[in-house]
């Protein structure tokens, strides 16, 4: 008698040439992405799996919390819990067989793991092994659950799971276009995962009120004569290529057998959703790290946000950001920002900044210094011994209070720490100039990024107003200066050196010059406080060049005197002509110049004080040869 097969659990996607489609491989949205941990930051950072799996995984189920509470009253608080565990035994083969783990490992067998995504090693190479396998549960509360019917794109569900690039979210919510699941994906070294999601029941959606769904992401791939396009789907087959979430009870008792805990729709405190990772790629530690220095707004802003990070072996870790050094310096700034202005306190200051456009109120920012301490480190290097470069670094918060980035607003001592928080006014433009990994506000735009002129324009005020407020605070903070060689007299150190030196002696001609300079500087004013300087210098051979064609440095500052001593840099913008490189600091190029032929730089400093002095210097230097400054 032949053995009936089992129904299979997973179902792939084929490659569809008469339908547009995207590879599985998910993960890659965010590869290579820049995972900023900038100044101090450096040290003891989180992994970018931990970052971007706390960043995204939270800001989407916040998003969720937040639309709850605006439609129920007396909501229950918001919590993400984060359940690191390891089935062994019994449990493991439960696992195994429940999830069709064995499938996957199966379709592994003969690919190539780095084509389809996979971090190798992982646990599809040894579920026969007596080894663990690990996995990760995330569970949210106080939030809408993933509602909508599996039809067209209004299902949260397949929002989440299935799509990149719709955005179909609120107006006011942190993330978009559903990139939240590329933070699922990288926590995962297989690329599984398995939302269980509970939800009140909607006029359209009748009948429902959870719904369970299983997905792989791996890379387009080939199986025998088919090709197919990495996507799986762990559902509820109606068909040979219609493959559905599970709904109600079957939803609950497949969760229940993944060992996650049942929800009831009719408790407001049960409504949420669940994932289970397989073979977790970030460490309890880290991922506690990751959610702190992201999250330490909501986290201490009495908005009713937790967040709970237990290990395998049952331990509890709460992210506790005001034990961090570095984070406690943010709060307090956060608090200076937030409290009722009182600037007695020399290392303390609140800037509120003045209306941009028709934004009448951007936001406060607060700084913070420690003249005895941090503002002039000491210690320039990690545990690790990596040097650290320290920075003066603002953290940018909007509405969902999670730090879009710590902004680096100075690279010299004495530095501070700052926290700008936009106002609700602002949220949407500087939402609007955000990047997929809401991380940065950016200023410019090109014209296929469809982002508003007045949301780019709304944020390259804020960020010139920040820099400004951070140098001015900076220079208040640095000590008068009263030594003797402070002060100088020419007009009397010139008679001593007659006197002392007897007749003058003729000054040596100066050597020829053998690249001209040509600066044309213009100021600006840019509010009733601050000004800019731009324009334009250009550099020639002269006819005391050796050569028609040379080979040049060249760098080009704007820094400010303080009494009649070289003070900091400027920030300063330089547009290079075709030809000339970036190399080395102070905004320093290298190219070639032909004799007859200008090269013109064009340059913006940020916007400075207006009671400040500043002086523009442009210098060139032939790569094997004498030099010129102007």
């Amino acid at each position: 008698m032949a053995t009936e097969t089992p129904p299979r659990k997973w179902y792939w996607e084929k490659t569809d040439p008469s339908h547009s489609s995207s590879s599985g491989d998910l993960s890659k949205l965010f590869k290579n992405e820049n995972i900023k941990q900038p100044g101090v930051f450096s040290v003891g950072a989180p992994s970018a799996e931990a970052t971007v799996l706390a960043r995204e995984v939270i800001q989407n189920s916040w998003d969720a919390a937040i639309e709850l509470r605006e439609g129920l009253e007396d909501a229950p608080p918001f919590e993400m819990r984060f359940s690191f565990g390891s089935a062994r035994a019994e449990r493991k083969r439960q696992l195994i067989s429940r999830l069709g783990l064995d499938e996957l490992a199966e379709r592994l067998d003969g690919s190539d793991d780095g084509e389809l995504g996979l971090r190798s090693p992982h646990c599809l190479e040894r579920l026969s092994a007596d080894d663990a396998l690990p996995y990760l549960l995330i569970e949210e509360t106080g939030t809408t659950g993933m509602y909508g019917p599996w039809s067209g794109d209004r299902s949260k569900m397949y929002l989440a799971l299935n799509t990149v690039s719709f955005n179909v979210k609120r107006a006011g919510t942190g993330g978009s276009f559903g990139y939240g699941k590329s933070g699922l994906i990288r926590g995962s070294a297989v690329r599984t995962v398995v939302a269980y999601t509970c939800f009140r029941e909607r006029n359209d959606d009748t009948g429902v009120t959870r719904r369970l769904l299983g997905m792989v992401y791996w890379g387009q791939h080939h199986r025998g004569e088919g090709s197919y396009r990495g996507f799986a789907r762990f559902g509820d087959a109606k068909g040979p290529d219609i493959v559905v979430p599970f709904q109600n009870d079957d939803a609950d008792e497949i969760a229940d057998g993944l060992g996650i805990a049942v929800r009831d729709p009719d408790s407001p405190e049960q409504l949420g959703t669940t994932f289970l990772l397989i073979d977790p790629t970030v460490r309890p530690p880290d991922l506690v790290k990751a959610i702190e220095r992201s999250w330490w707004p909501a986290l201490e802003s009495g908005a009713d946000f937790h967040a709970v990070v237990t290990t395998a072996e049952g331990r509890e870790l709460c992210p506790r950001p005001r034990k961090d050094d570095v984070l406690a310096t943010y709060l307090d700034a956060y608090e200076v920002a937030t409290a009722p202005p009182d600037n007695r306190r020399s290392d303390r200051k609140q800037v509120v900044l003045k209306s941009i456009g028709s934004f009448p109120r951007p936001g406060v920012l607060g700084l913070v210094a420690d003249p005895a301490g941090w503002s002039y480190p000491e210690q320039t290097e990690s545990a690790g011994n990596e040097l650290i470069e320290h920075r003066s670094l603002v953290a940018l918060v909007r509405k969902p209070r999670m730090v879009v980035e710590y902004y680096e607003a100075g690279r010299t001592a004495p530095y501070v720490r700052g926290v700008f928080v936009a106002d609700d006014g602002v949220d949407e433009a500087l939402l609007a100039t955000e990047p997929k990994g809401h991380d940065a506000w950016q200023t410019t735009a090109a014209e296929s990024d469809d982002i508003p002129p007045s949301a780019t324009q709304c944020a390259k005020q804020i960020i010139a107003r920040i820099k400004t407020a951070v140098s001015a605070f900076r220079q208040e903070l640095k000590p008068d200066r009263h030594r003797h060689d402070d002060y100088v007299l020419p007009a009397f150190d010139r008679a001593m050196r007659r006197l002392l030196g007897g007749s003058a002696r003729p000054r040596p001609e100066p050597e020829p010059r053998p690249i001209a300079i040509h600066p044309d500087c213009k100021l600006t004013q840019v509010t009733a406080d601050s000004l800019r300087v731009s324009g334009s210098v250009s550099f020639s051979l002269t006819d005391h060049a050796p050569d028609d064609e040379a080979d040049v440095t060249v760098s080009i500052r704007f820094v400010f005197v303080e009494d009649d001593r070289t003070g900091d840099d400027a920030e300063i913008e330089v547009d290079a002509p075709a030809g000339f490189r970036p190399v080395g600091g102070f905004n320093g190029f290298v190219g070639r110049l032909e004799r007859g032929v200008e090269a013109r730089f064009r340059f913006e400093t940020e916007p400075y004080r207006n009671d400040w002095t500043g002086e523009f210097r442009a210098h060139a230097e032939l790569v094997k040869g004498a030099n010129v400054e102007q």
